[in-house]
């Protein structure tokens, strides 16, 4: 059925698109040169895709098997799933005629077989996360739930987690649903989308921001605000998030409470914007997806990195990091893909079960939304494709389940050379928090010859779990390692109550030598229940130098706090020589301004 299909898609082609349409006068999109030209057949495409010496770019899945592909995850069986936007770029809320596929390649030869529609009714599903029991969509205005409680491939329960989202701009919905480390689902809103967003209670009016939601409680909070068209979310080994940009800047170093240079609009008063990482552009600015490569597959070279779809460029760009203090600067590599072919659009990049990256290929001649406002009906909405980039030999495509593994059997995962075997096994730790385990993962975190990266994804397994138990929290923040004492820090803002030797700690590490647990410690002293977290912000403040990201995180934190405050805070500045402190040197005219207010 399916080579009957592939044999007839040219053919219905041939017959839906109008005679001619090539034919009409050229227009030549936004951003770009020239007139596009005509489509060229998934294996025209494939032959024009130039990567480095010793790679090979292989095509998975194509027209009709993906059409308008979005977004998309790999599950724990290593099967793909496809959100599919035929709505795309339609303004109103509702039903639509979009819809959630699985890809599977059941006989492993390295090519989608089989093609199970999961949902359908969906209007712009632009992200997709699976975890915790179903499948989270990004649907604005919604996040839904979707559930299959009978095991057909079929969501046959559909919830609403949070609703508010905008749709003022349907480049900009909120998108890239990405697991974080610490356990919490994360995404992402554009600058032209403003959103409402109320919970029991609480109400977050926004625009361009990073919002997460907590899988247990469907409790959403916003991370961090600021940049343009933010779309894609990496995170590195030590569990720092990163997020790609259009128009401004094109990488972003995202950290809790931080504030960003925005695109366009007002900021709130007194904010201290904060930058990107990056004194470099690539070809256009125009991105879509960002991802952290990190697996064996490939050579030492291109591990790693960060991997971005440039859609303006046509090509994948790479950006290497480098640590700077409590943050980060980015530099640019060779692009590890590129084309003459200006259809080509990658939307989504991901590491897959065989090591692979895998690109998502919207494939359209319209990138952006004026000419997709300009010309609704000539978006092309019946091509889609999906590449796997190999090095080296072919590899048979590894049969995998990893749910079906025991719990022991996920934590020996926890150390694959692999990022996705890594990752996913982590989360399936988190979701099952089996006591049995429990023991282990805490003696791969404290073991001091466990490798760095084995031993964050034991930790994070645990903080999954939920509340860390005060004697395993305790060793984590008097370890000589850094890395465990920023997340024991970090796990304690996001539990909110701790004991009181734990706040203790917490407090005493304001003045710890590390700028990552000193940042951490900044973040986490308005959360944490029992700490006054102005004495504590100003004591992080006289103690954290010249670092280029603390002070500014410090004053987000600090100026809420200053109103009718002024005597405490002069009290607790006091305390130190301010002229040896850079920090308080810059935060002092911006407390004085906000204390005049």
């Amino acid at each position: 059925m399916q080579q009957f299909a592939a044999r007839l898609w040219p053919v219905l082609l041939a017959v839906f698109v109008p005679v001619g349409v090539w034919a009409q006068a050229p227009v030549i999109p936004h951003n770009q040169s020239k007139p596009p030209g005509p489509p060229l057949s998934p294996e025209q495409a494939l032959a024009k895709l130039r990567v480095p010496e010793g790679f090979r770019v292989e095509l998975v899945a194509c027209e009709p098997q993906i059409v308008n592909p979005v977004a998309m995850a790999f599950d724990e069986r290593g099967r793909i799933w496809v959100t599919e936007s035929l709505e795309y770029p339609r303004f109103s809320a509702g039903p639509g005629k979009d819809r959630i596929k699985i890809l599977e390649d059941t006989d492993r030869d390295g090519k989608v077989d089989k093609v199970t529609i999961f949902a359908e009714g969906l209007n712009i599903p632009s992200g997709i996360a699976l975890g915790y029991g179903g499948v989270w969509v990004a649907n604005a205005p919604d996040i839904l739930f979707l559930k299959d409680t009978d095991g057909d491939d079929r969501a046959d329960e559909r919830h609403v987690v949070v609703t508010g989202f905008g749709r003022a701009d349907t480049h900009e919905l909120p998108n890239s649903l990405t697991w974080g480390p610490d356990g919490y689902l994360y995404g992402l809103n554009g600058v032209f989308n403003p959103s409402k967003i109320e919970q029991e209670g609480r109400v977050f009016e926004f625009t361009c921001a990073m919002f997460r939601i907590d899988p247990r409680t469907w409790r959403f909070e916003l991370f961090a605000e600021g940049t343009s068209n933010p779309w894609g979310i990496a995170w590195d080994p030590l569990g720092s998030a990163f997020i790609s940009a259009c128009v401004v800047d094109h990488l972003w170093h995202i950290t809790e409470s931080g504030y960003y240079h925005r695109q366009s609009g007002a900021y709130p008063p007194f904010t201290w914007k904060l930058g990107s990482i990056v004194s470099h552009t690539h070809q256009k600015a125009a991105y879509c997806g960002l991802h952290y490569f990190d697996s064996d597959a490939y050579p030492e070279p291109y591990r790693d990195r960060l991997y971005m779809g440039n859609i303006h460029g046509n090509c994948i760009n790479v950006d290497k990091l480098q640590r700077h203090g409590s943050t980060y600067v980015a530099t640019p590599e060779e692009d590890f893909l590129a084309t003459d072919d200006v259809w080509f659009m990658p939307v989504a990049q991901k590491t897959g079960p065989d090591g692979c990256l895998y690109i998502l290929d919207w494939y359209d001649r319209y990138h952006c939304y004026q000419d997709a406002r300009r010309d609704p009906e000539g978006i092309d909405r019946l091509r889609g494709r999906l590449y796997r980039v190999r090095y080296g030999e072919p590899r048979p495509a590894p049969q995998i389940d990893l749910r079906s593994e025991s719990s022991r059997q996920l934590v020996e995962r926890l150390g694959h050379p692999n990022l996705f075997i890594r990752e996913t096994a982590t989360r399936l730790l988190a979701e099952r928090q089996d006591e049995s385990v429990r023991p282990e993962l805490a003696r791969l975190v404290l073991e001091p010859d466990t490798p760095l990266k084995l031993r964050m994804h034991a930790l994070w397994a645990l903080i999954g779990y939920g509340p860390l138990p005060d004697d395993f929290h305790q060793k984590l923040l008097d370890s000589p390692l850094a890395e465990l004492r920023m997340w024991g820090v970090r796990a304690a803002g996001n539990q909110r109550e701790v004991s009181d030797a734990i706040r203790q700690r917490i407090i005493q590490l304001a003045e710890d030598p590390s700028p990552d647990v000193q940042l951490q410690v900044a973040i986490a002293a308005r959360k944490i229940t029992g700490i006054e977290p102005l004495p504590l912000l100003v004591r992080v403040a006289a103690h954290c130098g010249d670092d280029p990201l603390i002070p500014a995180i410090i004053w987000q934190n600090l100026h809420p706090l200053l109103p009718g405050k002024g005597e405490v805070f002069l009290r607790e500045v006091r305390r130190y020589d301010v002229a040896q402190s850079p920090a308080l040197k810059q935060i002092l005219p911006r407390a004085t301004e906000r204390l005049l207010q």
